[in-house]
């Protein structure tokens, strides 16, 4: 059964972040499925996500759909008092049905939804009134019951509430046609911020503010808040999870919200799948016989890149992949194809989205890791860096090159220490050879970077001042990422910087599905929200995004102390 988690709050407040952020944590932590019902749609597991923008290989439900076209009509119509609270309701109606739905199509653990129509319209309900009397948390809870299971509404209550005729009929026939937006959540977390604290917030967006982003309107809408937590604790008997987001940090914020949540889900916790994401040497032919794979994915998507992967067979570079996957050697000739001769099969593989993701992500990782190793080396003196997974290290051998060449004199001054599992014994024996080149001081631990043993080895090397987890954070499961971010961060420096990155989903990422991989997909704010949860200052890094906006690169420095991760039996 799914846990239907609503998470309130007046605008500013920072409730749509934590309604993203929440169920990565909880995924990761306690290794569940746990979706996210908001402005998109999240299904994320512990080694693989299910439903993400741009990725729905089991379908979106049709509220799922609605839902995102009615938010839009309601946030061009937000000037408009008269039309802005009815799309706004039935764009809350549509949110609530498709967050049941993807539950019970997921079996998700958890749903954690940003608002709640009957929660969120009490908290706005107010600003759309002329009446001056208005309802306590007693009156508020009738009207739940009232239309939730048509519980008569006594006369003084029904004078200090809109009128609820017409809803009320619309709520039950609704249920009667098994319609599922009309619920209270199991659990509710109120982000209760002073209202001129929020609109300095909103302020610091630099973007349009809506007409109701106004001191009054958001003093009466926070009071409503508070009236409909308590009408919540009333006709539930449970309490929600008031958190004074004054003061507090989003990565604070994300802790008391997950240590709310933690015992609630303690019995749906599963054991994580260690199976890592990969591929068999005949994905190929059995992903093109597979009727999913045509008729949902690549007829659909065949004009949006899809039409590539059908010459993967037919090309060298193609049928490497769909042997190795995406290994050290893989990514190799996709890093150096522009240095090489091509074939016209050749040009349409490496004109991929992925594969120009992946590209760019080394051209963005070069330009952004050059000038903070030279000013680290400007400020220290010495440098000690470690990369894990390495691969053969492009992303750090070519900013060094350029800084050896400027300054031969820094070789000496430079660390290196990498790690991968290199089963086909190409890794050391190469990187070795050109660290020698460069003169730098350089050690390979090969081995499982989350084994115990390996970890030991690459704790004795540190603490590091730079350190690279690029390439890795799609293909580990969740909770091993988390688990080895949060141990990284203690093998850091004080002042240290994480370089990281992430993938979003997108078209490539429906036919890996069919094809037999598994992977998690992040947007740049969720990833951020995770690295903050790893105790890094996620939140704060600004992350660099190749052409077709799959890939997105972060530098985020290490914050002071560290963090164990939570974890339940």
């Amino acid at each position: 059964m799914t846990l239907t988690v609503a998470v309130l709050g007046i605008d500013g407040s920072g409730k749509s972040s934590l309604a993203q952020a929440l169920p990565v944590v909880l995924a990761a932590e306690l290794e569940i499925a746990a979706g996210a019902a908001g402005d998109d749609y999240w299904v994320y597991g512990p080694d693989q996500d299910h439903l993400a923008p741009h990725f729905h290989p089991r379908g979106m439900p049709l509220a799922a759909r609605l839902s995102r076209l009615t938010r839009r009509w309601a946030k061009r119509s937000a000037g408009n008092p008269r039309l802005y609270p009815y799309l706004k309701l039935a764009q809350m109606l549509f949110q609530d049905d498709a967050a049941v739905a993807i539950g019970r199509r997921y079996r998700t653990a958890a749903m954690v939804c940003d608002g709640n129509l009957l929660l969120s319209a009490t908290g706005r309900a107010g600003n759309y009134r002329t009446r001056r009397e208005r309802a306590t948390p007693a009156d508020i809870a009738a009207a739940y019951r009232h239309l939730l299971s048509s519980s008569p509404l006594d006369v003084e209550a029904a004078s200090r509430l809109p009128a609820l005729g017409t809803a009320a009929t619309v709520s039950r026939w609704l249920r009667r046609i098994g319609f599922d937006g009309v619920w209270l959540p199991d659990a509710v977390i109120f982000l209760d911020l002073p209202p001129t604290i929020a609109l300095q917030r909103i302020g610091h967006r630099g973007q349009h503010v809506d007409a109701h982003e106004n001191l009054a309107d958001m003093t009466h809408a926070r009071e409503s808040y508070v009236k409909a937590v308590a009408a919540y604790t009333q006709i539930t008997g449970r309490q929600a999870c008031v958190i004074d987001a004054e003061g507090k940090t989003p990565g604070e914020i994300l802790r008391i919200a997950f240590a709310y949540l933690q015992p609630q889900l303690a019995r749906a916790s599963e054991a994580a799948r260690q199976r890592v994401l990969g591929t068999s040497p005949d994905a190929g032919l059995k992903t093109a016989l597979n009727p999913g794979y045509v008729f949902r994915y690549l007829l659909p998507r065949f004009f949006s890149g899809a039409w590539r992967e059908l010459t993967f067979p037919l090309s060298g570079t193609g049928r490497q992949l769909l042997a190795e996957g995406y290994s050290a050697g893989v990514m190799r000739v996709i890093y150096d194809h522009d240095r090489q001769a091509q074939g016209i099969l050749d040009r349409v593989f490496f004109g991929y989205p992925l594969h120009r993701a992946v590209y760019d992500r080394l051209q963005i990782l070069v330009d952004r890791l050059r000038p903070e190793l030279e000013a680290r080396l400007r400020r220290r003196g010495r440098l000690r860096i470690f990369s894990a997974p390495s691969g053969f290290a492009y992303d750090l051998i070519r900013p060094l090159e350029a800084i050896i060449a400027a300054d031969p004199g820094a070789a000496r001054r430079i660390e290196l220490v990498a790690a991968d599992l290199d089963p086909h014994g190409v890794l050391a024996p190469e990187l070795k050879a050109r660290a020698d080149r460069l003169g730098v001081k350089f050690r390979m631990i090969l081995g499982d970077i989350t084994a115990e043993a390996t970890r030991a080895e690459i704790a004795s090397g540190g603490p590091y001042q730079v350190a690279l987890f690029v390439g890795l954070s799609s293909w580990l499961p969740k909770p091993l990422t988390v688990a080895h971010l949060t141990w990284l961060r203690g093998q850091l420096a004080p002042d240290a910087v994480l370089v990281t990155d992430c993938f979003s989903a997108d078209t490539y990422a429906e036919g890996g599905r069919y094809a037999g991989y598994r992977a998690s997909y992040y947007s740049p704010a969720a990833y951020q929200a995770l690295l903050e949860w790893c105790g890094y200052a996620g939140l704060e890094a600004v992350a660099t995004s190749g052409r077709d906006r799959i890939n997105h690169v972060f530098l985020s420095r290490a914050r002071a102390g560290r963090r164990e991760p939570a974890r339940t039996g």
